[in-house]
């Protein structure tokens, strides 16, 4: 639910040492301000610990090392941290680093699944030198070592580290010290390591590092393991993931150093494969949002990770509700992002939560959920139960019957229909008939996924799509049922998406990038809507808005032609080819202090391949509009259909446009059924 600012955050960095700051708006605008902090020093991250010493035949040392984090209040309507869980839960395959009095690194090792000190095979025992004298063991929150799997025919590699900030770059570790009588054969007293979450015991809360790192570790497993995702190819996971976190810092801070830091943020650097968690406001991590302890955010940050490497991540970023309709390629991310986090910890609570077990209904997770403070301080931000019906959802509900296929631009619907398609959960919704598996193929770059480069424009419609097709045209019946009549996320063609009047079937919504084809088809109708339902006096992108990708190289224009007939449409609608990786132009050009818009006017960027937005040429009762591409280099655009008013808060929810496409040659081009 955090939001994924990656693009502006990643020209933030490379502009760093020139002291450019840059300003993130609502309306995804880019602005720079030249100041002249006194920036820190940055450090490189030390040196991965990968070497191991023979001691023959050494003193072997035995030892744990675990984390505490913070515990859940559950209720049936609040969701809030706690204190202290009573269980610690083991640090896996950590890297552990030996030092001698010196501080010299004398051995290297790791821990095992049960966190129990070991040398780097994860089995022998650690040695330490036939030498008596004190040494420190440290225990980092990094990995990177090869994680053998029998399914795999190339078995993934973990490469994660928790760092402080990016200045220092420090990795965080817990530590202790024994002293060896270096006596050949023996064994040194066992120690414990214990990574604490309680800050009035460690104020830098190291728990909660270990606790983001094990969230990553969780999901390495689930999904390397085999057993979710069979034999297919996970080795996108070996890229190396870096993620920021500090108690009681806010990394907003990164992108606006004199914003407000109440403005809390967690998000994902993508091309970077960054994480950023929050962990607090202003050394404040008692009474404010923290995310260090709420797994679903963080997995909702892994997903996004996961989206961007094993696929493709089209989303535009910046500020998105659950219950609004936005640009469906955010809302599929957010979505995912959701469902993801409440997907990995229903399916591995005993590994990230066992003590939550016991309060949860049939020890059953089924949330999406955001805290703030905790104990008496705490509450819930965000609070998604992932099992409910999407028509009488209490976060947010939708109307199937009113509104079909609305809910590809519905974060929350996409949440809820991605998990109950693949979980069985208390509630008659949740069907777990689409295997775990199957979404791994349908978001990846193989030829059954959305990630390859010959599908831009990625959405929940073409996810689903591909899910439809792994089952040969056929989706399984629960799912199908669960997602059209619960979700309103209803596939292209299905027959709920049209409108009969008369004795005409039309078209009313062909799915978001549908791609077009010349042949026979009835004409497709446009229904604008007012404003009530969108973000910020956005454009409603379900109903205003049509979108169809465009090959240039077998189109040198298209011609839209609105029915003559057409008394209910104020035909004012333009035809706009934006580029890939596009941010929306909303025809706002003033808000007011609350973020409404105040005034439309139609306008452009540099994400606009080129459009066409003037009037309608008019012959007899032809009404015509012509997007030449001439000029556009040859590949894959998205052609935009758009109503446009200066008052679109009274747009009737009557209106309705019906237009149909041609190609340079005067066929006719059909919206096709299927990606």
């Amino acid at each position: 639910m955090k939001h994924s600012q990656q693009q502006t955050f990643k020209l933030f960095k490379t502009l760093l040492l020139l002291f450019v700051f840059l300003n993130l708006f609502a309306c995804s605008e880019l602005k720079t301000t030249l100041t002249s902090p006194s920036l820190p020093t940055t450090s490189s991250e030390i040196s991965i610990c990968n070497t191991s010493t023979p001691y023959s035949p050494g003193v072997p040392v035995s030892g744990t090392a675990v984390f505490k984090k913070r515990g859940l209040n559950i209720t049936v309507s609040n969701i809030t941290l706690g204190g202290v869980n009573a269980t610690s839960l083991p640090i896996k395959y950590a890297e552990i680093r030996v030092l001698n009095s010196s501080g010299q690194v004398i051995q290297c090792g790791a821990t095992n699944a049960s966190g129990e000190l070991k040398a780097l095979d994860g089995y022998s025992n650690l040695l330490l030198p036939n030498e008596s004298g004190s040494y420190t063991i440290e225990v980092l929150s990094r990995s990177h070592q090869v994680f053998t799997s029998t399914f795999k025919t190339v078995s993934p590699t973990l490469d994660v580290s928790i760092k402080e900030d990016i200045y220092s770059n420090n990795v965080y570790k817990i530590s202790t010290t024994l002293s060896s009588s270096g006596v050949s054969g023996t064994t040194n007293s066992s120690v414990s390591l214990i990574a604490q979450a309680d800050e009035n015991i460690s104020s830098k809360i190291e728990g909660g590092a270990f606790n983001i790192y094990n969230n990553w570790i969780t999901t390495f497993e689930y999904i390397s393991s085999g057993t979710v995702t069979a034999t297919a190819d996970v080795s996108c996971l070996n890229q190396p993931l870096d993620i920021y976190w500090k108690a009681g810092f806010n990394p907003y801070l990164y992108i606006y150093p004199d914003g407000d830091p109440t403005n809390t943020l967690s998000f994902y650097l993508r091309g970077d494969n960054e994480l950023y968690i929050n962990g607090g406001v202003s050394g404040n991590v008692t009474s404010t949002d923290t995310d260090h302890f709420d797994d679903a955010v963080i997995l909702h940050e892994i997903g996004h990770h996961i989206e961007a490497v094993c696929g493709t991540m089209d989303s535009p970023g910046g500020k998105h509700y659950a219950q609004k309709r936005i640009d469906p390629r955010l809302a599929w991310s957010e979505g995912w992002g959701n469902f993801f986090g409440a997907h990995i910890i229903k399916n591995n609570i005993a590994k990230i939560n066992p003590d939550a077990i016991p309060n949860l209904t049939s020890g059953d997770w089924l949330y999406y959920n955001d805290t703030t403070g905790y104990g008496g301080s705490g509450s819930s931000l965000i609070l998604m139960r992932l099992n409910q019906s999407g028509s009488t959802a209490s976060f947010d509900t939708v109307n199937p019957a009113s509104y079909p296929g609305e809910s590809h631009t519905r974060e929350a619907s996409i949440s809820r229909g991605l998990f109950k398609g693949t979980n069985s959960c208390s509630g008659t919704t949740c069907t777990n008939s689409i295997s775990f598996e199957n979404y791994w193929k349908a978001l990846g770059k193989t030829s059954d996924g959305m990630g390859t480069a010959a599908t831009p424009f990625r959405s929940s419609a073409m996810f689903i799509d591909k899910i439809k097709n792994l089952y040969a045209g056929n989706l399984p019946a629960a799912f199908n049922t669960m997602i059209t009549s619960d979700e309103a996320l209803h596939t292209v063609g299905d027959s709920a998406l049209n409108v009969v009047s008369g004795s005409t079937t039309y078209n009313a919504w062909p799915g978001y990038a549908i791609g077009l084809s010349s042949g026979t088809c009835n004409e497709t109708m446009l229904q604008p809507r007012n404003l009530a339902n969108t973000n910020f006096s956005e454009s409603d992108q379900r109903y205003t808005n049509h979108f169809y990708t465009i090959d240039t190289a077998s189109l040198s224009s298209v011609k839209m032609i609105v029915s003559s007939n057409n008394v209910e449409c104020p035909l004012d609608i333009d035809l706009i080819l934006f580029k890939e990786n596009y941010r929306y132009n909303e025809d706002c050009t003033s808000y007011y202090s609350n973020n409404t818009c105040a005034t439309f006017a139609k306008t452009t960027s540099s994400y606009v391949a080129t459009y066409n937005r003037s009037s309608f040429t008019v012959s007899g009762t032809t009404r015509t509009k012509t997007l030449s591409f001439a000029g556009v280099p040859s590949g894959k655009y998205l052609l935009n259909i758009r109503y446009f008013s200066t008052t679109p808060a009274s747009t009737s929810v009557g209106t309705k446009c019906v237009y149909t496409l041609q190609n340079q040659s005067g066929g006719l081009l059909c919206p096709n059924t299927s990606y």
